[in-house]
């Protein structure tokens, strides 16, 4: 029951992290790999951490410690999970300026289309949180929380996590923000022009000019992803930290 303990807390926190961390929870990684490598990262765990409590022989304490564990891992996956949500949301956010909520992609097994610009976006993100060392400092996250056996940090602490909220929309926000302003320049613009030249309005020369300046700052806003990629990367980390047992 002893080995047992050791090895069973670290694989059930690790499945839960699986569940929503970006890059570990991916749906293009298949189930089987997922359990496997979720198997081995809890065998070296189980290896290097303290020691862990046993297996309880009362079945309601375990399936309870199990609960927790497997909670607990999702917090934390969900932490950073902020990063790649805040870049999707820019995305649909620009996608909506820009009038390109139309142009959606469809996926084998999806339930929905997915927006052009959002799903650009999103794989920003991705790129973002493993250039700046995401799922290493992830990992490390859920290793340490074993420092103090299989207990997990007060309920108070996670609040940390609904902070990351405002988090998200700000950065998201900050992101769209120079494709917000220059489309609300040509809109403006197309306003004025189709009171001289009614011919010349939305439908003829709004959409292009819209599409047009908004695809060409997002291309000059390229260059500036990876600070803010690292920024809200910080900022997970930090409500993260605070996450993690201490004792």
């Amino acid at each position: 029951m002893l080995w047992f303990g050791q090895f069973l807390w670290p694989f059930l926190r690790i499945t839960g992290l699986f569940l929503t961390a970006p890059f570990y929870g991916s749906s293009l990684v298949p189930n089987m790999v997922k359990a496997m490598l979720a198997a081995a990262l809890a065998l070296s765990l189980a290896m290097w951490l303290p020691d862990l409590p046993a297996y309880p022989a009362d079945p309601i304490s375990a399936i309870f410690t199990g609960f927790i564990q497997i909670a607990y891992g999702a917090f934390l996956g969900a932490a950073m999970q902020i990063v790649v949500a805040a870049f999707s949301s820019a995305g649909e956010i620009m996608g909506q300026t820009m009038s390109l909520s139309f142009a959606e992609l469809q996926f084998a097994g999806a339930t929905g289309g997915s927006s052009v610009l959002s799903d650009i976006m999103l794989w920003a993100g991705v790129l973002g949180f493993m250039a700046v060392g995401g799922p290493v400092w992830l990992f490390s996250a859920l290793a340490h929380s074993f420092a103090h056996g299989a207990g997990v940090a007060p309920i108070s602490s996670w609040a940390s996590l609904a902070s990351l909220g405002g988090n998200l929309f700000t950065t998201a926000l900050g992101l769209a923000l120079p494709v917000l302003a220059v489309t609300l320049c040509v809109n403006l613009t197309v306003g004025l022009t189709t009171v001289f030249a009614p011919s010349m309005n939305l439908l003829s020369i709004g959409f292009p000019l819209l599409i047009l300046a908004g695809l060409w700052v997002l291309v000059a806003e390229i260059p500036f992803l990876g600070l803010a990629a690292h920024h809200i990367m910080m900022v997970c980390t930090e409500a993260l930290g605070r996450m993690l047992p201490h004792g």
